[in-house]
């Protein structure tokens, strides 16, 4: 029996909502964890402060040392990082790998270390990553995913011995319908610019301008009193093309969780949107799902499997072809059926329970009896 679980993520903690809920998880279970990780924003540190987690800054951030070999020079340090540590703790535990990247700068080095691997992607758009990500998946003890289509995928495509055990991105520890307070001058300075506005909100990263753009279009056409509000990450120019179309779109930088759903409980209608390249984004299962969800917020999706089979199948929002004019006959179906929608985001958040499946799974392990 493992006496302790030390659960590892590569870089920036505070990005990855699925591995602080996780780790939140174990140690509520009665487990003791401690967390090694080579970066991370404060947000991170500051819920594991509060939580009594003790974890540990693996890599010096000033390692870095720019350009194209910075890559392989931040593997190279955090492999010995952790290899280093791993040398001078008693046998006793069971290393969680929280992301690929976080496992793979380890591979050709596991042998005889006892694993958890986290599969927050499929990868099977970058066919080397995958498949060095499903070697060391085989070897694993156990494997976690994010959603039921992707397990099958794994276990069939990666030559896994078992099923992995499925964790919707539901954010752990977020009570439905409560509002969480003000708490930074970053969130204050976006609501103060938004002054009461109802907001359709766009949060994560964001996906190229062509896919985007029938919101803003359908917003324009309905001249529509909504402002069109994207925070998150744009890395291919598509908020000032959003801006181009639909002058009252707002646009927000990375608001680092879960500070961010400071702005998502003061929001109307909540967007999802992947572009239909990979099985990974066919069979999506992001966070803002569940962070829309907990809300009360309707959910406008677009027609990818592992939206239908959410979003739409629980009833908590509508799942339609991103064309300007569907979108916007769905957001009137919103405005007009407000309470239908919001109590069926209610049951869709409450009816997920990650805590049974986590508790079967440590069980299985031998963490907990």
């Amino acid at each position: 029996m493992f006496k302790r679980v030390i659960y590892i993520v590569k870089s920036d903690l505070a990005f990855y909502p699925p591995c602080m809920s996780q780790i939140r998880m174990i140690k509520d279970l009665g487990v003791q964890i401690e967390v090694w990780f080579g970066s991370s924003k404060d947000t991170a540190k500051e819920i594991l402060k509060g939580e009594g987690i003790p974890f540990t800054e693996l890599v010096d951030p000033h390692l870095s040392v720019g350009g194209k070999l910075d890559t392989l020079n931040n593997w190279t340090h955090f492999r010995k990082a952790v290899l280093t540590r791993l040398k001078k703790e008693p046998m006793d535990y069971l290393v969680w790998f929280g992301t690929a990247e976080s496992a793979l700068p380890l591979y050709g080095a596991l042998s005889g270390i006892p694993y958890v691997a986290a599969a927050l992607e499929l990868c099977d758009d970058q066919p080397t990553k995958e498949q060095l990500f499903a070697a060391v998946c085989r070897k694993a003890l156990a494997v976690t995913c994010c959603e039921l289509n992707r397990a099958y995928y794994m276990k069939i495509k990666w030559g896994l011995n078992s099923l992995p055990s499925v964790f919707p991105n539901k954010p752990y520890g977020l009570k439905a319908g409560e509002i969480p307070s003000v708490s930074t001058n970053v969130t204050k300075q976006i609501l103060d610019e938004l002054d009461g506005r109802r907001i359709l909100l766009y949060q994560g990263l964001f996906q190229r301008p062509e896919y985007v753009a029938p919101i803003a279009e359908a917003l324009r056409m309905m001249e529509s009193d909504y402002a069109f509000v994207l925070m998150g990450k744009d890395r291919y120019g598509t908020t000032e093309r959003m801006k181009e179309i639909y002058p009252d779109t707002f646009v927000y930088g990375f608001v680092p969780a879960p500070k961010h759903l400071e702005i998502t409980a003061r929001s109307r209608i909540g967007v999802v949107l992947y572009d239909d390249t990979s099985l990974n984004k066919a069979f999506c299962a992001p966070n803002k799902i569940y962070e829309y969800a907990a809300f009360g917020l309707p959910t406008l999706a677009n027609r990818l499997p592992g939206l239908v089979s959410t979003v739409e199948a629980s009833g908590s929002g509508m799942c339609v072809d991103f064309q300007s004019d569907k979108i916007a006959d769905a957001i009137k179906q919103f405005d007009q059926n407000y309470e239908k929608y919001s109590a069926s985001a209610f049951n869709f958040f409450n009816s997920t329970d990650n805590t049974q499946t986590m508790r079967s799974l440590l069980v299985k392990l031998g963490c907990v009896k």
